[in-house]
């Protein structure tokens, strides 16, 4: 069964229970923000992270659109959260409030078994390789490093994935999930940006209180004009990311408050100084340029000019221009930089592990989810690559990665591209993050629940324009013209 061969069904009717979800999200952000004020004491992190998952599930089946844009926003801003609480009621490592964005992801999986039959699909069947994988991963991991470890890991790799196929599945009502989506990342890059450029400049209390709880010296010193920005995310790699692919997913959208929060992005990504993510970002942009129509370069090309006017008074303040400055210069920098040669050695010594563990060490093993161990782990393994390997094995990394490449395979349609910018978007975003494995993780966490999601729309475009019309339409166009 293939897309072509499903109809577009009619979108389903609104929900006949609109007060429940309403109430549901109003409740929410109620709750959230009397966090932000220190009300609940101790409770309110696991408290918080139930809320955040009954939510999810009041939204996932009626509202799929809603749903998306609630997950994401929850990856966005859950981190700031958590280190406003520590400064409340005292550092804990293990915050449960981190799981709120990790339980209202495995809601999608409501989803999945609700589309169940679709998964035999060319399109979707990739997929169950993925799944595949990591229930393997999970398997060795408890046995390996405990249940406890081994189940949140699960949940960790196996949550992203799950709302990418949320996306995927939903591809009837394509439209409405990806402006969904877009209105997400306007309203949620902007911000998040802004309290970025604030970070930096004044460094807030939480944010100092959880650097110095941490001991986290690689991203600065807990001052101001100081620090690697992180924003409202855990990390400065993390908040790059989310920069990155906001900028390139909304360079052509078409939505309100979309200039504001390109201005703002770019500065932040520039300001959390993260090379691999200005590569990425570079990478990215050149894809998505190279594959798209050439009607459309002018309004890129005139979008991406007044993004770099309006954002150099700021990046050319002295304090602020000498460390993106410095960071540039180290770019060819090649074997002299500390950095690279860091990850180098890193690397062997990753390699080295991955041959000692031929039928992988088993989810919980890296990560977070080392706190819940008996003992010992990788928190950071800083090669995305590798860790499949030593997470799954040769067995379960090949069939990992396998499921993998049939996923972007099926996402990658040029034909789409020369008249769906928001899927040639998606697609360059993903390719972007996919190029930067070699040196960072992107399959966990924000990164991770950004890249299924491209990958998602990626084959929910192909879907829906393909049994739409509008890939024949464009076909007999081309025909036409030659």
């Amino acid at each position: 069964m293939t897309a072509s061969s499903l109809p577009v069904a009619e979108a389903p009717r609104a929900s006949a229970f609109p007060s429940l979800q309403t109430l549901a999200v109003t409740g929410f952000v109620l709750l959230t923000l009397a966090g932000f004020a220190g009300a609940g004491g101790g409770v309110f992190a696991p408290a918080w992270a139930v809320a955040a998952a009954a939510t999810a599930v009041t939204l996932v089946w009626r509202n799929p659109a809603g749903y998306l844009a609630f997950v994401v926003s929850l990856w966005f801003y859950t981190p700031l959260l958590r280190r406003v609480l520590d400064l409340h009621h005292g550092f804990n490592p293990t915050n449960l409030a981190l799981a709120a964005p990790v339980l209202a992801s495995a809601v999608a999986v409501i989803t999945l078994l609700r589309f169940l039959k679709e998964l035999r699909g060319v399109l979707f069947a990739p997929a169950l390789l993925v799944i595949a994988a990591v229930t393997y991963g999970f398997l060795v991991g408890a046995l390996r490093n405990g249940l406890v470890a081994a189940f949140y890991a699960y949940l960790t790799w196996l949550s992203p994935a799950m709302v990418g196929l949320h996306v995927a599945l939903h591809w009837r009502r394509y439209p409405d999930v990806r402006q969904a989506f877009l209105r997400t990342l306007a309203w949620g890059i902007g911000p998040a940006a802004a309290y970025g450029v604030f970070q930096f400049v004044t460094m807030p209390p939480w944010d100092a209180f959880w650097m110095v709880s941490t001991d986290l010296q690689s991203i600065g010193r807990p001052e101001p004009f100081s620090v690697r920005v992180f924003g409202s995310m855990t990390m400065p790699g993390t908040f790059a990311v989310v920069m990155e692919v906001g900028l390139l997913l909304l360079l052509s959208a078409d939505v309100r408050g979309r200039l504001a929060s390109l201005v703002l992005g770019f500065i932040g990504l520039l300001l959390s100084r993260i090379r691999t993510a200005w590569l990425g970002f570079a990478l990215g942009l050149v894809l998505q340029l190279v594959t798209q129509p050439v009607r459309r370069l002018p309004r890129n090309w005139l979008t991406l000019t007044f993004v770099a006017v309006m954002a150099l008074p700021v990046i050319t303040i002295p304090r602020i221009r000498e460390g993106i400055t410095s960071r540039i210069v180290s770019i060819a920098s090649g074997e002299t930089d500390s950095s690279v040669r860091s990850r180098v050695m890193v690397a062997r010594a990753a390699y080295t592990l991955v041959l000692d563990y031929a039928e992988g060490a088993g989810l919980g093993a890296t990560g977070s989810a080392v706190t819940a161990r008996r003992s010992g782990g990788i928190r950071n393994f800083e090669n995305g690559l590798l860790e499949v390997f030593f997470l799954f094995g040769w067995p379960g990394g090949l069939l990992f990665f396998l499921g993998v490449a049939g996923i972007v395979v099926q996402g990658i349609r040029l034909a789409d591209a020369q008249f769906d910018p928001f899927a040639n978007a998606a697609r360059s975003g993903a390719l972007a993050l996919l190029a930067s494995l070699l040196i960072s993780e992107i399959f966990t966490g924000a990164p991770g629940t950004l890249f299924w999601v491209l990958i998602g729309f990626g084959v929910s475009a192909h879907a829906h324009n393909l049994a739409s019309g509008a890939t024949a339409a464009y076909r007999a166009q081309q025909l036409r013209w030659r």
